[in-house]
């Protein structure tokens, strides 16, 4: 495992550990969630920092916010690393609200999606982002009614965040969620946010597809099978990467292997898929390496942090949701 891998996931784990002390009653893998995002800016976790934002967080949303709850400990840790964690929550929730014009329920993807947009800079330009988003959302349910959800806006606001025209990349999309329904059968909502992934990327649609099933099964070969649920979504983050599929998947298995060893990571904190794809953003998310740098995007490099950061945060706040909820019945 290349150094610059090996000292983010050691910076990872730390975070986790210092995140967990001071978080202790917050699920592991929103913990480690919060850990990533530090590290993907290659800062040690600042737990009071985090505690300060939490207060102003509290203070100024309320209870049944939909930045609190599940999204909570992630909304700080953005909140935290920003220069001024009033104004970035000021942002958010005035994207999130040019979101929820017009809608009745309140959306927890919804709030993802306003927190992309804040992160890659974009907030000035939020009201012609919202609007190709809804454009894109519209074009997408009419295609596949029984595959289009509130959950892609998480995704859909990426795509409407390229230059590409609303048409094309609605084509393209089809095309994409076509060529890969093939090797995913039965998994088809997984499948349509994996081509969502590979449209934000520049390239032609049938080689993307083509370079995200070869890392797929490059990922098989290695004796390490990537997850065909929401974790489906990352791989489409890799296929960015100037390497080989069989060098992609040793060094995302490779990692992935390195994070068991830790508490946070290890079998009894979550499972293979969810650690293979924090492999992937570890991977996907590093340039420290000419072989591996991330190639030409539509949105640039960070567009693989992004989905990958997104991608773990929609699997986190599903399972955080899902034991809560299970929870809440035993009871």
């Amino acid at each position: 495992m290349r150094e610059a891998i090996t000292n983010k996931c050691d910076l990872l784990i730390e975070n986790w550990k210092l995140i967990h002390k001071g978080f202790w009653l917050e699920n592991g893998n929103l913990a480690a969630i919060a850990a990533a995002t530090f590290a993907e800016k290659d800062k040690t976790a600042d737990v009071e920092k985090l505690k300060e934002c939490q207060k102003i967080l509290k203070k100024k949303e309320g209870i049944f916010s939909e930045f609190r709850g599940n999204s909570e400990l992630i909304v700080c840790s953005k909140m935290a690393l920003s220069d001024d964690p009033e104004r970035y929550l000021e942002d958010v929730t005035g994207v999130y609200a040019k979101f929820q014009k017009g809608k009745f329920w309140e959306s927890n993807y919804r709030a993802l999606a306003a927190m992309t947009i804040c992160d890659v800079g974009k907030t000035s330009e939020a009201d012609a982002i919202i609007e190709k988003t809804n454009e894109i959302l519209k074009g997408m349910n009419k295609a596949h009614p029984f595959l289009t959800s509130d959950e892609d806006t998480c995704f859909a606001v990426l795509l409407a965040m390229t230059d590409k025209k609303t048409e094309d990349i609605l084509e393209e999309l089809e095309e994409a969620y076509q060529n890969l329904k093939k090797k995913f059968t039965l998994h088809d909502n997984a499948v349509y946010s994996l081509a969502q992934v590979l449209t934000s990327y520049a390239g032609n649609a049938q080689d993307k597809a083509d370079k995200a099933i070869a890392v797929f099964d490059a990922f098989a070969a290695a004796g390490a099978k990537y997850g065909k649920g929401y974790e489906l979504a990352s791989l489409g983050t890799l296929i960015g990467l100037n390497a080989a599929p069989e060098d992609i998947a040793s060094e995302v298995s490779e990692t992935a292997d390195y994070l068991k060893g830790n508490k946070g990571f290890g079998s009894f904190d979550m499972g293979k898929a969810t650690r293979l794809m924090f492999g992937t953003m570890m991977v996907a998310g590093d340039n420290s390496d000419e072989n591996y740098k991330v190639g030409a995007s539509v949105i640039s490099g960070a567009v693989a942090r992004v989905v990958a950061e997104q991608t773990a945060m929609l699997v986190a706040i599903i399972a955080a949701s899902t034991t809560s909820a299970t929870t809440s019945s035993s009871n």
